[in-house]
C-alpha cells in the first residue's frame, strides 16, 4: 500500500512540473474552496444557542429595602356627598294630634290642632337653571356650584314666610284653647268623681263579652267536627259499596254479551237496560265519593281555621281580661286621683303653647336658613376636593336632602385586600405598610391597617383568610381614583437609608462579589462590593460603590 501511494505522489509531482500554469489555477481554486469552509465551520461553530450580551446601565440608590407579604387589591376613594341641607318642607305643627283637657277621662275632652298644611311635602321643589361645575373639577368651600331658577327660589321663600304666618295664627290659637282647656279640666275633675260608681260593672261587662265569643267558637268548632264525621261515615259507606256495584257493573256487562239480541231481543234489551242502571249507579257513587272527599278536605280546613279562631279567642280573653282589669284600675285611679289629673290636664294645656312656640321658632329658623343656604339664587360648595359625581343639571328639581354633587375625600383613601392565616401576624391592627399603585410605578405610598375583618373560610382551597383593609396616608393622594389596581405590602423586615442595586447587577464568585461600573470617561471597570439586606430584586451596597454610580447588569438574548 505504502509503495502505491508513493507510486501516485510521483505521478502528480511529474504532471505539475511539466503543467506549471494548470496546476496552479487548480490549486488556487481548492486553496480558495478550503478557506470558506474553514471559515463557515467557525461561523457555525460560533453561532450556537447561548446567543448575545445586551448590556443596560442602573444608577445606584439611595433608599429603604422591604420584605414583607404582599397582595394585591384595588384603591378606594372616600367620598363626601354635598345635598340640599335645607329644610324646605312644608309646615306642620308638632302638636297635631295633641288634645288639651283629659288624658282618659270618661269624655275626650278639648281640640285638636290641627291648623297646619298636611299636604305632601315634595310639592315644595328648587329648579336648578345652570350647573357651574364638572366632574374632575377641583372645588374649594364656598365656590359656585349651581343656579337656582329666580322662580323657584322666590316661590319657596314666599312659602316659608307663609309658615312662619301659619305658626304664629297657630301659637295665638292655643293660647285662646289653654284657656278653653283649663275650664274643662275642672269638669272632667267632677266626672272622674263617677268612675268610682259604675267601674265594676264595665269590667264584668267587658269579661262576659270575652267569654261569650270563646264560647261560640267552641261551639262552632264542635258543629264542625260532627259535620266531618258525618262525611267519613258517608265515605266509608260509599267505599264499601262501590266494590259491590262495580260488581253489579261486570256481570250486567257479561250477560249483555251472553245474549244474543237477534233470538232474544227482550232479554238483551232488559239486560241492557240493568247494565246502565248499574254503571249509573257505580258512577253515581264513584261521584259521592269524590265530592265526600272534597268536602271532607273543605271541612279539615274549616276545623283548622277554627280551631286558630278558638285560639284567637282564648288570647283575646286573655289579653282584653288584662286590658278590661287595666280600664277598671284606671277608673278607679281617676276617681282616686281626681284632683291630680285636673292638675295634669291644666299641665298639658301648657305644653301645647309651649309646643307652638316652638314650631313658631322652627319656622322662622327655616326662612332664615334658607336665606343663609342660597345668596342671589346660587349654591355654593361646603367641602374641599375633587368632584367624582354631579348629581344635578340644569332642568332638575331639588327637594330637601337632594343629593347635588360627591367629592373625593383623600383624607379616607383605603386598599382592602385578603390575607391568608399564616401571614395574619404582618397584618395586625396599626401595622405599617406599603403600597404599589401600577399608575405610579416610581412612588411607594405609606399605609397603616385600620381594619381587620372577620375570618373567612375557603372550602376549595382549605384556607382561611381575613379581609385587611389599610389607609393612605400622605399630601400626593390627590391624583388616585377608585379602582386603581395597587399591591399592599404588609412589612416583615425592612432596613432603611441605605445604597442598592439590582440584584442582576451582580457577580458572585467564590465568595466574592463584584460589579461592572461605567466610569465618567464611559469605561468600564471590576469593582469589588460588600452586600448586605435583599428584597430578592434589589441588594443592599454596604462598600465599594457610591450613590450615582452607573453600574452595568448583563443579560443574555437568544
Amino acid at each position: 500500500m505504502k509503495n502505491k501511494f508513493a507510486s501516485i505522489f510521483k505521478s502528480v509531482k511529474n504532471w505539475t512540473l511539466q503543467n506549471k500554469k494548470k496546476a496552479f489555477g487548480i490549486y488556487s481554486v481548492t486553496a480558495l474552496i478550503l478557506i470558506i469552509c474553514i471559515i463557515t465551520s467557525f461561523v457555525i461553530i460560533g453561532s450556537d444557542t447561548s446567543g448575545q450580551s445586551v448590556y443596560k446601565e442602573e444608577v445606584v440608590t439611595y433608599g429603604t429595602l422591604t420584605v414583607g407579604v404582599t397582595e394585591s387589591g384595588s384603591i378606594d376613594v372616600g367620598t363626601s356627598v354635598q345635598t340640599l341641607d335645607i329644610d324646605i318642607s312644608e309646615y306642620t305643627t308638632s302638636s297635631d294630634s295633641f288634645s288639651f283637657g283629659n288624658p282618659g277621662g270618661m269624655m275626650g275632652m278639648g281640640n285638636n290642632q290641627s291648623t297646619s298644611s298636611d299636604s305632601d311635602s315634595d310639592t315644595r321643589v328648587l329648579e336648578v337653571e345652570e350647573v357651574y361645575v364638572s366632574v374632575g373639577q377641583v372645588v374649594s368651600e364656598g365656590d359656585k356650584i349651581a343656579r337656582l331658577s329666580s322662580d323657584s327660589v322666590n316661590k319657596i321663600r314666599a312659602d316659608l314666610e307663609e309658615d312662619v304666618v301659619s305658626a304664629q295664627n297657630t301659637y295665638d290659637q292655643t293660647l285662646a284653647e289653654q284657656q278653653v282647656s283649663d275650664l274643662s279640666a275642672d269638669s272632667t275633675y267632677t266626672i272622674n268623681e263617677m268612675y268610682g260608681s259604675y267601674a265594676q260593672s264595665e269590667y264584668d261587662t267587658a269579661v262576659q263579652k270575652l267569654q261569650d265569643a270563646i264560647d261560640d267558637a267552641q261551639k262552632e268548632l264542635d258543629d264542625a267536627k260532627e259535620t266531618l264525621e258525618e262525611y267519613k261515615k258517608d265515605l266509608e259507606e260509599d267505599q264499601t259499596e262501590l266494590p259491590q256495584l262495580k260488581a253489579l257493573v261486570t256481570n250486567a256487562e257479561y250477560t249483555v254479551s251472553n245474549i244474543d239480541v237477534a233470538t232474544a231481543t227482550y232479554a238483551w234489551v232488559d239486560a241492557e237496560n240493568i247494565r246502565e242502571e248499574a254503571q249509573e249507579l257505580y258512577e253515581a257513587c264513584e261521584e259521592e265519593i269524590e265530592d265526600l272527599n272534597d268536602s271532607i278536605s273543605e271541612q279539615e280546613t274549616k276545623i283548622e281555621e277554627l280551631e286558630i279562631a278558638l285560639l284567637n279567642a282564648q288570647k283575646e280573653y286573655d289579653l282584653g281580661v288584662i286590658e278590661a282589669k287595666t280600664t277598671y284600675e284606671i277608673h278607679n285611679l281617676y276617681y282616686s286621683e281626681a284632683d291630680e289629673i285636673r292638675e295634669v290636664n291644666k299641665l298639658q294645656s301648657s305644653l301645647a303653647v309651649e309646643m307652638a312656640e316652638d314650631d313658631l321658632e322652627e319656622a322662622k329658623e327655616k326662612l332664615e336658613e334658607f336665606d343663609r343656604y342660597i345668596v342671589d339664587d346660587v349654591i355654593v360648595s361646603g367641602y374641599n376636593g375633587v368632584i367624582s359625581e354631579i348629581s344635578i343639571s340644569a332642568g332638575d328639581e331639588l327637594y330637601s336632602d337632594s343629593s347635588i354633587f360627591v367629592v373625593n375625600d383623600y383624607e379616607e383613601v383605603t386598599v382592602t385586600v385578603d390575607v391568608d392565616e399564616e401571614d395574619i401576624s404582618s397584618a395586625q391592627l396599626g401595622a405599617e405598610a406599603k403600597v404599589y399603585i401600577e399608575a405610579f410605578p416610581d412612588e411607594i405610598f405609606a399605609a397603616t391597617v385600620t381594619d381587620v375583618g372577620d375570618a373567612t373560610y375557603d372550602s376549595s382551597t382549605a384556607t382561611t383568610s381575613y379581609e385587611i383593609t389599610v389607609s393612605l396616608s400622605g399630601d400626593d393622594l390627590s391624583e388616585l381614583y377608585t379602582g386603581m389596581t395597587s399591591d399592599v405590602t404588609f412589612i416583615t423586615s425592612e432596613t432603611e437609608d441605605v445604597l442598592y442595586i439590582s440584584n442582576r447587577a451582580v457577580t458572585r464568585e467564590n465568595g466574592v462579589s463584584t460589579v461592572k461600573v461605567k466610569g465618567a470617561d464611559g469605561k468600564i471597570k471590576t469593582v469589588t462590593v460588600e452586600t448586605g439586606f435583599s428584597d430578592g430584586s434589589n441588594v443592599e451596597v454596604k462598600s465599594g460603590l457610591s450613590e450615582g454610580d452607573i453600574v452595568i447588569i448583563e443579560s443574555t438574548v437568544n
